[in-house]
């Protein structure tokens, strides 16, 4: 099924995840059993491409902060005098809470995924799809639905039948998610929207999200730079935690990276992790080719939004857990928008222009 079913709770109880097959590629927003945002891969049928890959290049400027200057309306310290502890600690609670007022929003979601198929040929499958935010009883939700596959857009017969599947989905998961009212969240649920790549019920993928560097890795290095007209400190990203359990976080032990923190906000805005090598230099700098990126916006509200998510696992299956492929998540076209019903039945799905 290419379709996919986006959940967003606001009372932070758990949500069970509608009873479809993980295979392969394509990606769904919904709360995990854990209840915090999970992006999920499913399968899409693949296109030859011939095209180069060349990821979108980001302008990043270093600044010369004097003392205790004031730089976008907000003072900022003498990097001596940083507490880098709690601006990571300010800066995972912040991005939380502002993911969690995603239902409060429409959006496209562009899906990219390349791979190698059984002839040794790179092809690519670019899908598009509708996010649209309704409350239903209390609970923030997101409908997401199919709107176009390689750049065709969907028959209208076959749009409404996407859309009707997403409403018995998510009642699905209301009913599932009632039979455990009561129950109290789990701790430390709350984080940065993840992305799951590669999922299987086998226990394949990855999960590649923000705040598990933020709880899970040391940083240092700080420096003042400017990115997208903003000013940011930059931290160097390493000593990620040696005992993670869960196989598909595995590959953090190995990764080192930068991370990009608003100074006036306290918001991620880039994070970017590769491998390391054996012996990593302090000053090293990122690969030419992206691995890992993790990519926001800020809208014209205050609210920061993902803009953009990739993994390239290409030729790294190893250490990606079984995932050999590159897939980007594009956001885009963000509107604010609130719809509250009390009945299921009552939802009116319609494709966002």
């Amino acid at each position: 099924m290419d379709r996919a079913i986006e959940q967003c709770d606001s009372t932070q109880k758990p949500v069970l995840k509608p009873r479809r097959k993980f295979m392969g590629l394509a990606m769904a927003i919904l709360f995990g059993t854990l209840g915090w945002p999970l992006c999920t891969a499913y399968s899409q049928t693949p296109s030859v491409v011939t095209r180069p890959e060349s990821p979108p290049s980001v302008r990043i400027q270093m600044v010369n902060a004097p003392r205790a200057a004031v730089v976008d309306g907000a003072r900022i310290p003498d990097l001596s005098a940083l507490d880098i502890p709690l601006l990571i600690s300010d800066s995972d609670h912040r991005g939380t809470a502002m993911h969690l007022r995603l239902p409060e929003y429409t959006y496209l979601q562009t899906r990219v995924s390349r791979e190698f198929d059984q002839r040794g040929k790179l092809v690519e499958s670019v899908s598009a799809y509708d996010a649209y935010p309704i409350k239903v009883l209390g609970r923030h939700h997101h409908i997401i639905s199919l709107i176009s596959e390689n750049g065709h857009p969907l028959s209208s017969k076959r749009l409404k039948k996407e859309r009707q599947e997403a409403a018995k989905e998510m009642e699905m998961a209301e009913r599932e998610s009632a039979l455990q009212a009561g129950g109290a969240p789990t701790a430390g649920a709350e984080r940065y929207i993840a992305a799951g790549i590669g999922m299987s019920q086998t226990g394949d993928g990855v999960w590649i999200g923000v705040s598990q560097f933020l709880r899970q890795c040391q940083f240092g290095e700080p420096r003042y730079v400017r990115l997208a007209d903003r000013d940011m400190v930059s931290l160097n990203i390493h000593s990620c935690v040696s005992n993670v359990g869960d196989p598909r976080e595995r590959y953090m032990k190995r990764m080192t990276g930068v991370v990009w923190i608003d100074t006036a906000d306290k918001v991620v805005a880039r994070l970017e992790a590769w491998q390391a090598t054996e012996i990593e230099q302090e000053t090293s700098s990122p690969p030419h080719a992206e691995t890992i990126v993790y990519e926001q916006m800020r809208l014209p509200d205050g609210l920061w939004v993902p803009k953009r998510i990739r993994l390239n696992s290409i030729g790294k299956a190893e250490l990606f857990n079984g995932t050999d492929k590159d897939m980007t998540f594009e956001f885009s076209h963000y509107q604010r928008f609130n719809t509250e019903v009390e009945d299921l039945q009552q939802v009116t799905l319609k494709p966002n222009r």
